[in-house]
């Protein structure tokens, strides 16, 4: 090879070099940077068919609605979340869960929304087969559709990664090991079977006595909830801004107590979705609040003027006996005349 071509050959290979390390460097930061939505499967462990969570999940839903669900109060005292019927809101409030849910990777599930009467406790969830649920105290403290809409589209990524029902199938899939271990000798008797499940069930799901999802379960329904939102036209950035205050109010008894009993540190949750929405670049323009959502506020409180106070009450009840009494007593008269 003389010199001539040395060069060439070394200028070629040198620009081929460069061509190469640019290309690595735009794949790999587009693969950093990149943003995706989570594509949850099936564990191998949950065995249950859609048929079979759904039915489930009925007969949680009624458990529900006749026994409602028992809490500890902020003072430690027990109590029960007994569901409010409310027809328009139901009917409003299942319109925007239907939205998400056609928007969601599981569009074929009908979702139900149910409210909670607890005015003092902000908090939220689902169950199997589409049945969400959210405290009065939570509406109350959200202030646009939008942060509605995170809500539910959490709730609702919750069941399109079937996070409920695969909880359900560790135990039961624990229960299984333990009787298979049982049958075949590795433990004696009943009574040893029992002691085993009381050590080992705590340790096992230690995780979920202190949250009902774990924390990679609450990120994974926040990024799916995001992604819901936008394919049905609302702001993801509602879901931010519901985190940036919900992070602000003290975690110290009161109503976030039962939230932040069950869900991550709001502010961690924060950081996550606001870099999704950053990097994913989602649209703008979307649809940030509704006339219908306003609706659904004003009759959780209506105004005053609306309401008959205490005291407005005792006066009509008030009224109304001393005018009984004076017809009573004005019968009385006329029938004692006429008898005379």
């Amino acid at each position: 090879m003389s010199a001539n071509e040395a060069n060439i050959f070394c200028r070629d290979w040198d620009a081929r070099c460069l061509a190469f390390i640019a290309a690595l460097i735009v794949f790999f930061s587009g693969t950093l940077a990149s943003a995706s939505e989570p594509k949850p499967e099936r564990p191998f462990y949950n065995r249950f068919s859609s048929e079979e969570e759904n039915q489930l999940g009925a007969a949680l839903a009624r458990k529900i609605e006749n026994d409602g669900i028992p809490f500890a109060g902020s003072q430690g005292q027990q109590q029960t979340m007994r569901v409010k019927r409310d027809t328009a809101s139901e009917t409003y409030l299942e319109g925007v869960a239907s939205r998400l849910g056609q928007c969601s990777q599981r569009p074929e599930i009908r979702y139900s929304v149910r409210v909670l009467d607890a005015p003092d406790v902000i908090n939220a969830f689902s169950i199997p087969g589409g049945h969400i649920y959210v405290t009065s105290g939570l509406l109350d403290f959200i202030q646009t559709e939008a942060e509605l809409a995170a809500v539910l589209g959490h709730e609702i990524g919750h069941v399109v990664a079937r996070h409920s029902i695969n909880r359900i199938a560790r135990v039961g899939l624990f229960t299984l090991l333990l009787a298979q271990a049982r049958e075949s000798g590795l433990i004696p008797d009943a009574a040893t079977a029992q002691k085993l499940a009381d050590i080992a069930m705590p340790i096992l799901f230690e995780a979920d006595a202190r949250t009902f999802y774990s924390r990679d379960d609450e990120i994974e329904a926040d990024l799916l909830g995001q992604y819901e939102m936008v394919r049905a036209g609302w702001d993801p950035e509602g879901e931010a801004t519901l985190l940036a205050r919900l992070a602000e109010k003290s975690p110290e008894n009161g109503p976030l107590a039962a939230l932040i009993a069950t869900h991550p540190d709001p502010a961690d949750r924060l950081v996550i979705v606001r870099n999704e929405s950053k990097v994913a670049a989602f649209p703008g323009g979307l649809k940030q609040d509704s006339s219908e959502f306003k609706a659904m506020k004003r009759a959780m409180h209506p105004p005053a003027d609306a309401r008959l106070s205490p005291r407005l009450v005792s006066l009509a009840v008030g009224i109304v006996v001393i005018c009984a009494a004076i017809l009573f007593t004005k019968s009385f008269v006329n029938k004692k005349t006429t008898t005379c």
